[in-house]
């Protein structure tokens, strides 16, 4: 099968390079990578021709705006019977490809396939949050009490498991863990690794595509296509083989990681749409970890004094209004 890398990029000239230095390894061929480019200034409209004898490449330039429609543009021309999306700052294994294809070709009810995101040590501190797993682990007592909190209620004791969601709506990161590594089979998942997400692109299209009603930095989107291919009755699965290396940067999109108003918003619609907190345990697990996500973003304001991150605060109230009226009526998006 014909494999589609796409890959929505901004101002990471340095990174995107090393990802294509990287796909030239493949022992896997069949493949075409597709740049969707919001615009950057750093030159990297110039890679497609440094690469254009190596590697299979269409580039696009964005038209549109948010992480979600860069996406949606690179499906438009893509030729592939794989959907394949993945980050700028990462790299992959000579048989990374191969892994994918092989696990799709291994069952027609596979519908998305994902593998194992392992971040450097050195490079963990480029998110917050596994910056706060160390505070929780080894911080203070009051860091403690929280990520006692954190790892033992809203994470269910399973916060290093693979691509599991929980009642509370947090999700687990165990795929970005060497222990990853140790998985001896493929396992069925709860969602896709965003950088490491493979999708048939027939489903794909047969589900519209990535919704573009997750905005600015589209969390949940990913795991939103999940759903839907589970509701058509196919499976994501956790492939082991299926390695890639993951560099986060603090360059291009990461500047919209402080919109903290849409990031809840997408939070609570992608909660509301599959989760949704129908019994007491779901319901209160679901609203303390929105105060708990509010005090994250209130410390970011308090330590960096980037106002964008008070607007957790009324996303909360309104989206919280909003998608509960929705539920009561029964209305679906």
């Amino acid at each position: 099968m014909k494999i589609s890398i796409v890959i929505p990029t901004y101002n990471r000239r340095d990174n995107l390079a090393r990802l294509l230095e990287s796909l030239k390894k493949q022992t896997y061929k069949n493949f075409e990578v597709v740049i969707v480019d919001a615009c950057s200034t750093d030159g990297t409209d110039m890679l497609p021709d440094e690469f254009k004898d190596s590697l299979a490449i269409k580039y696009i330039v964005q038209k549109g705006k948010g992480f979600t429609d860069a996406v949606n543009t690179g499906i438009q021309v893509s030729s592939g019977e794989i959907f394949l999306r993945a980050d700028d700052d990462i790299t992959v294994t000579p048989d990374w490809l191969n892994a994918v294809n092989a696990t799709f070709e291994s069952s027609p009810k596979i519908g998305g396939v994902t593998g194992p995101v392992i971040t450097p040590e050195e490079y963990l501190k480029n998110r917050d949050v596994f910056i706060f797993h160390e505070k929780f682990k080894k911080g203070n007592i009051f860091w403690k009490l929280l990520g006692k909190i954190y790892f033992d209620y809203f994470l269910e004791g399973q916060a290093f498991s693979v691509c599991k969601d929980f009642r509370s709506g947090a999700f687990s990161f165990g795929a970005n863990f060497p222990d990853a590594l140790k998985i001896d089979k493929i396992i069925e998942v709860d969602h896709h690794e965003s950088c490491n997400m493979a999708v048939r692109m027939d489903l794909l299209l047969k589900i519209g595509g990535f919704d573009d009603s997750y905005i600015v930095t589209s969390e949940f989107s990913d795991s939103d296509v999940a759903y839907k291919l589970r509701r058509l009755g196919f499976i994501t699965v956790f492939n082991p083989m299926a390695i890639i290396s993951h560099f986060p940067s603090k360059q291009g999109f990461f500047s919209k990681r402080f919109n903290s108003y849409h990031r809840i918003e997408n939070f609570i619609r992608f909660y509301f749409r599959y989760i949704k907190p129908n019994t007491l345990d779901k319901a209160t697990r679901f609203i303390l970890y929105l105060g708990f996500q509010n005090c994250y973003f209130f410390y970011i304001f308090l330590t960096t004094g980037k106002i964008e991150a008070l607007g957790s605060i009324p996303s909360t109230i309104i989206n919280l209004f909003k998608y509960s009226l929705r539920s009561i009526f029964k209305k679906e998006e």
